[in-house]
């Protein structure tokens, strides 16, 4: 029997986040060559279209980026004209966020590569693994952020 040399833990929230990795590092220079943006920024680009009017704290809690990065991010989105930012008439100190016609541009162009990108990744799998693969990360990712979840921890 061969040994697989992918992983040197069994652990597996160590696999998942050594195959996210390994993806998102590999392809993060296409869709720079491609859209002008490296995948985090896509990711706040994504967010910010799906949800207009939101702001840098929703953002970052949404993400899970420190905040410094969040802020450079916005501001690279800002800068590259595919996001705008307008005061809130509630409060004047937050920003709300939504794409430029320039964003949402990158953002179908982005979508497009991800999903020939996506195909690519999975090639391994059959349709019959990767329709059971995705109920399993939908399951676990229902639990993971569940409170039943946490409830759990808090007793570990």
């Amino acid at each position: 029997m061969q040994t697989n040399k992918t992983f040197s833990n069994e652990r597996l929230t160590y696999k998942l986040s050594i195959v996210a990795q390994e993806a998102i590092t590999a392809n993060d220079e296409i869709f720079l060559r491609e859209t002008g943006c490296r995948i985090r920024e896509l990711r706040v680009l994504r967010l910010v279209d799906d949800n207009p009017g939101t702001t840098f704290a929703e953002i970052s809690k949404i993400t899970g980026f420190e905040r410094s990065l969040t802020s450079r991010i916005i501001q690279s989105l800002l800068g590259n004209g595919l996001i705008k930012r307008e005061n809130s008439s509630e409060d004047a100190r937050v920003f709300l966020l939504s794409t430029t016609e320039k964003g949402a541009e990158v953002r179908k162009v982005a979508r497009q590569l991800s999903d020939r990108l996506e195909v690519i990744l999975t090639d391994p799998l059959s349709a019959q693994e990767l329709h059971i693969f995705n109920e399993i990360l939908e399951r676990l990712g229902n639990w993971v952020t569940s409170e039943e979840y946490r409830s759990t921890l808090q007793n570990a």
